[in-house]
Order: structure tokens, then sequence, then C-alpha cells
């Protein structure tokens, strides 16, 4: 119970840290998506969940522009508390608590970028206060 799996915008796109959908596993079935598609499991509120997960590589697309110099917008505004990650955004402590034994990631974040922030952003931490 309580797995859904939440998807945000692409990578790069204005609405990238806005969630988008949120699919309800089905027993059974598989879900495939880019990677570039912001993503997160939901906490399980009882039973058990198993997971496989596949990557598939392009050595044409990784070869690309595209790939290396992915295409940036400005965010549209502050995301969704529900496609935010501790491991990459740099304001996640605004919009969640950081799981126990997570707290030192606070202030390592990259997303957004700081060219293509939202106005009025704000980081949880700054690098001062970290020791960077």
């Amino acid at each position: 119970e309580g797995a859904g799996l939440q998807f945000c915008g692409l990578m790069g796109a204005a609405n990238h840290r806005k969630r988008t959908h949120t699919y309800r596993h089905v027993k059974g079935t598989c879900v495939c998506h880019l990677g570039r598609k912001r993503h997160g499991a939901d906490d399980i509120s009882s039973g058990e969940r198993l997971n496989m997960i596949l990557w598939n590589h392009s050595s044409t697309y990784r070869s690309s522009n595209e790939y290396r110099e992915p295409p940036y917008v400005k965010e549209e505004g502050p995301p969704d508390a529900v496609c935010v990650s501790y491991t990459h955004d740099r304001d996640y402590g605004l919009f969640k608590a950081y799981p126990t034994g997570k707290e030192h990631l606070k202030g390592r974040g990259w997303c957004p970028p700081s060219e293509f922030q939202y106005e009025g952003f704000k980081p949880d931490c700054d690098k001062a206060s970290r020791g960077g």
C-alpha cells in the first residue's frame, strides 16, 4: 500500500520539478520511461515492494550534444514537494525534512543549476555553513 510512482517533468524543462502524473502499481505490470523524466517512488505504508530496474544506454545518444549539454530553461516556480530529491536538489530542506541519516547531504545538491533557478529561489543551506 502507498507505493505510488511519482512522475515530474523532463530534466531541464521549466516543469522539471512539477508533478505530472502518479502511477499506481498493478501487480504483474511494468513501467517504462525516459531516464530524463524525473520520478520517485512513494514510501510504502504496508506490505513490501520488489523492484527490477533496467537501464538502456545508447552510445549514439550519449555522444550527442543533447546528452553532453542538455537544454535547460528557467524553472517556472517552486517545485512540488513530491518532486524534490535530497540527493539532487539545493532547496530540498525547504519542502521536506531530510531523512534520518541523510542530513549530511544538505547543501550538496546541484539542481536547479543557478542560472535556471526559479524567481525567489533560496537554497536550504549555504556552502559556507556546510564547510564548502
